[in-house]
């Protein structure tokens, strides 16, 4: 007969993954405003609410924990929509969620660590330029996914990480329009 002071082993499982999430949220939140390298296992606890040593626990290091917080990153969602909006899909991404924080920012802020540097590369071309240039195909489906990587790093640095005051209101509306039209054009080359 079970023990009626033992907690039920669905219980246990939801309070894990309530833990694992924290924890995930917590990373992300320090990693993409302090970078890899002054980010601390016990801050991201703290800012977790839990023991440091479920940190080690549920990822095994600070490495795989900024791994994890990596595998948010996946394009994939979006290749299986309207091939024609997809300039203005991925776009409204960028503007829908102007405040989370964002595995562009761990990635560059995360770039002075050696280890973390070679993780968001192996991330960003598995993760987003492998998947955008198959699905681009040819001509050169490579060369387009990476010139769409730069043109979004490049907006969302200058909007986000590096702010470009003139950047908002009626500008940013420009923008806007602007990059949902240039990354058509980089999706539409070489299509007849």
């Amino acid at each position: 007969m079970p023990d009626p002071t033992e907690p039920k082993r669905e219980t246990r499982q939801r309070d894990a993954e309530r833990t694992r999430a924290a924890i995930l949220t917590a990373a992300r939140t320090l990693f993409s405003t302090r970078g890899f390298a002054q980010t601390g296992v016990r801050e991201v606890a703290e800012l977790a609410g839990v023991n440091s040593a479920l940190v080690g626990r549920y990822f095994g290091s600070k490495m795989g924990l900024f791994r994890a917080t990596l595998e948010v990153i996946d394009i994939t969602p979006l290749l299986h929509g309207d091939r024609r909006r997809f300039g203005v899909d991925v776009v409204g991404i960028f503007f829908d969620s102007p405040d989370a924080p964002g595995p562009l920012a761990m990635m560059i802020l995360s770039a002075a660590d050696p280890e973390a540097h070679a993780a968001s590369v192996e991330f960003l071309q598995k993760k987003v330029i492998t998947p955008l240039a198959r699905w681009l195909g040819p001509p050169d489906g490579e060369g387009r996914a990476a010139r769409l990587n730069m043109l979004w790093t490049g907006f969302l640095t200058g909007w986000k990480l590096l702010p470009i005051q003139s950047l908002s209101g009626a500008r940013l509306a420009s923008t806007r329009r602007w990059l949902e039209t240039t990354t058509q054009t980089i999706v539409d080359e070489g299509k007849t």
